[in-house]
């Protein structure tokens, strides 16, 4: 099945900043206008490009691609700009954009270091499409006053190029630096100095506590996540309720238990050892970073009672909860029963 994107949100908020109509953009593409009311509409990659095209004839202005950059690199929470932001440099926070890129459109970026350099390329991810140029110049403005943002530096590319048959504004050829290149794909380099300028942004302990969560959707996105990845998801989700059966599991994925129980096998597991995994690991992150007793965690792993518990972490790890804890926690941990 064709991977679809997400436009309710952005195509409200590039509206709102164009002063143009969605329904006008949406009928322009072959679309009902009655989905601009839609927060959750979806289209394939070929549409999406065409979305922004649309968008650009509507406006009918020169320069909305440095408008549209300088508001979103201080508007709206986008997952693959946040993980750029919470890196520790540059070049870590464009290779970090270039993995989460994929949540929220059609494009494949890549980021290399010839010659110390930090070249950050990117193109349309759908075979047979291309990433309208116009867009690409936003990507180059938007990645370029991020990097200022969050270095609190005047990071200024070396060199940047565009693909033939487009030429970019004057405004943004001087917030640039230089007017692009022709070339295939779009792109940015940086010095080696900025590719190691330190993010003023940075927080290495709020981007520990979201990556899980973004990876997961990546994951989802790419459809590389296993069925022991979704039974694990499921389960850390049904474990207060107690629906923590097999049969539990396969009415949920939409799946016979028959088929889970087989696809475990492929995958080198079973249903019980994926159980046992996941209440381990939330019992771990509970007991380490949460003040939770220990009958209320139990609860939350779905255990009949603390005994219940008490054995099965035994078994685990050779040591109780409480002194996993303690010994967690350098014998501050709080409420240990």
């Amino acid at each position: 099945m064709a991977t679809r994107y997400a436009i309710g949100a952005s195509l409200k908020q590039m509206g709102a900043l164009l002063d143009i109509s969605p329904e006008r953009v949406l009928r322009r593409v072959g679309l009902s206008a009655t989905l601009a009311d839609d927060e959750d509409i979806s289209v394939g990659a070929d549409t999406y490009f065409k979305i922004w095209d649309a968008m650009r004839v509507e406006a009918d202005r020169p320069g909305i691609e440095m408008d549209l950059a300088m508001a979103y690199a201080h508007g709206p929470f986008l997952p693959p700009i946040f993980a750029y932001s919470c890196a520790e440099t540059l070049a870590l926070g464009l290779t970090r954009l270039s993995i989460f890129k994929p949540l929220i459109g059609p494009v494949k970026m890549e980021v290399t270091r010839p010659n110390k350099r930090l070249v950050m390329s990117m193109k349309a991810s759908a075979a047979g499409l291309s990433m309208p140029p116009s867009m690409g110049l936003f990507e180059l403005l938007y990645i370029t006053e991020c990097a200022r943002t969050f270095t609190g530096a005047r990071v200024t590319p070396l060199a940047s190029s565009l693909p033939s048959g487009f030429e970019a504004d004057p405004d943004s050829i001087d917030y640039l630096g230089t007017k692009p290149l022709v070339s295939g794909d779009v792109s940015l380099t940086f010095s080696e100095e900025d590719a190691e300028r330190p993010l003023i942004t940075r927080s290495a302990s709020l981007w520990e506590t979201l990556e899980p969560g973004f990876r997961e959707q990546l994951e989802d996105r790419m459809g590389t996540v296993t069925l022991s990845g979704r039974i694990k998801r499921a389960l850390a989700e049904a474990l207060p309720g107690g629906s923590t059966s097999a049969d539990d599991m396969a009415r949920r994925l939409n799946l016979s238990k028959r088929s889970l129980q087989r696809r475990l096998s492929e995958e080198g597991t079973s249903f019980q050892e994926l159980l046992n995994e996941t209440r381990f690991e939330m019992s771990e992150r509970y007991l380490k970073d949460s003040g939770l007793s220990v009958p209320e965690i139990s609860y939350l792993l779905g255990f009949r009672d603390t005994s219940s518990f008490f054995r099965a972490f035994h078994g685990w790890t050779g040591t109780t909860p409480g002194d996993y804890r303690s010994s967690a926690t350098g014998g501050h941990g709080a409420r240990l029963n």
